[in-house]
């Protein structure tokens, strides 16, 4: 099973991100997920079509450390290099998990109300 981990602490709180982490910012970059908190306001595991992963918050300094990580089954891992080469067409359906994961960690990152603004 390929594993996918990605990292970044990002400056808010632990509450601020675990309030905009959940299904919806997953199903972003993963498709329809479920969603299942392990542990309250730190780990979550989710799970969706052939992807499955856990988020997890940890304090770091001015800020807060967010580690995604997902594994997936995929048809092409099962057929090894010469199944790969004989068909290319079967390309993973999560090929570009780990940059889906990044954009998950690029939005949590993003400010996504203006300070100072009235509206």
């Amino acid at each position: 099973m390929p594993r996918f981990e990605v990292s970044r602490t990002l400056v808010k709180s632990p509450p601020e991100l675990w309030a905009e982490l959940g299904p919806d910012c997953l199903e972003s970059a993963l498709g329809t997920v479920s969603v299942e908190e392990t542990e309250p306001e730190r780990e979550m595991a989710f799970s969706g079509d052939g992807v499955r992963g856990t988020a997890v918050l940890e304090p770091a300094g001015w800020g807060t450390k967010v580690t995604l990580t997902a594994e997936t089954e995929e048809q092409v891992a099962r057929a090894g290099f010469w199944g790969r080469l004989r068909a290319p067409e079967a390309a993973p359906k999560h090929a570009e998990l780990e940059d889906k994961l990044s954009e998950v960690l690029d939005n949590l990152g993003s400010a996504h109300k203006r300070p100072f603004s009235r509206g």
